[in-house]
């Protein structure tokens, strides 16, 4: 039984070290396709990126993280970039969603956290996301001055307390991105319990992945766990 959480490593751009893909905690990797984005990489880049994480880990799973553009647009581009996920981060229609599954694409929906909503019809939400998707990736709301379009990425937390308690009401796998960091993953992992964590600026070091980072953060995760044993 896999004791700590799924790890993904988001917005991979050409010239990064992949290296820390020799860890076996990292199980994911994203590649962030929204032209608006500083991480924004072309089709044809995640290719090569996908093909070259699939070089070093073939188990990696390889995610393309899409906002906006028709259903014809977002598959064609997934296809291109051969990655295995797509992730949803502009609200696209169910239909958007379902076609992606027809096409073979696993499709997680990213949803914007605000502790402020109403309970009951943000899990109503949740639910119609989570019916056509096969995870839910929740993220902080962006800032005001976000780009348009820029729905993620930011390295904003949110309150992870509020999450917990809501947890308890949710049957689907879910993933928690927003401003995780080597320093606050332990108490990130002591509040929640995910299927997994997204994490992208939070391991940079001006601007790009940086493996002594990563290699902290799966560090901390690891202490997490062996923290979380000695209390069972």
């Amino acid at each position: 039984m896999r004791s700590l959480p799924l790890l993904k490593i988001c917005g991979l751009r050409p010239g990064d070290d992949l290296s820390f893909l020799r860890h076996p905690a990292v199980t994911h990797v994203g590649v962030v396709m929204v032209p608006a984005s500083r991480r924004y990489v072309s089709p044809d880049e995640a290719g090569d990126l996908v093909r070259t994480a699939k070089r070093l880990r073939p188990d990696v799973t390889t995610v393309a993280v899409v906002s906006g553009g028709s259903r014809e647009e977002i598959g064609e581009g997934a296809r291109r970039a051969g990655v295995d996920v797509v992730q949803l981060h502009g609200g696209e229609p169910r239909d958007v969603a379902e076609r992606l599954r027809e096409a073979g694409f696993r499709v997680w929906r990213a949803v914007a956290f605000d502790p402020g909503d109403d309970v009951t019809s943000f899990l109503d939400t949740l639910r119609s996301h989570a019916s056509s998707a096969d995870a839910i990736l929740f993220d902080a709301k962006p800032p005001s001055d976000a780009k348009p379009g820029v729905t993620g990425g930011h390295g904003r937390a949110f309150d992870w307390d509020r999450l917990a308690e809501m947890a308890r009401a949710f049957s689907f796998d879910w993933w928690v991105a927003g401003g995780i960091t080597p320093e606050n993953v332990r108490d990130l992992l002591r509040r929640v319990r995910p299927v997994g964590i997204d994490v992208s600026s939070g391991v940079e070091v001006g601007g790009r992945k940086d493996v002594r980072r990563i290699d902290q953060l799966i560090q901390a995760m690891e202490a997490w766990g062996h923290e979380s044993l000695s209390l069972s």
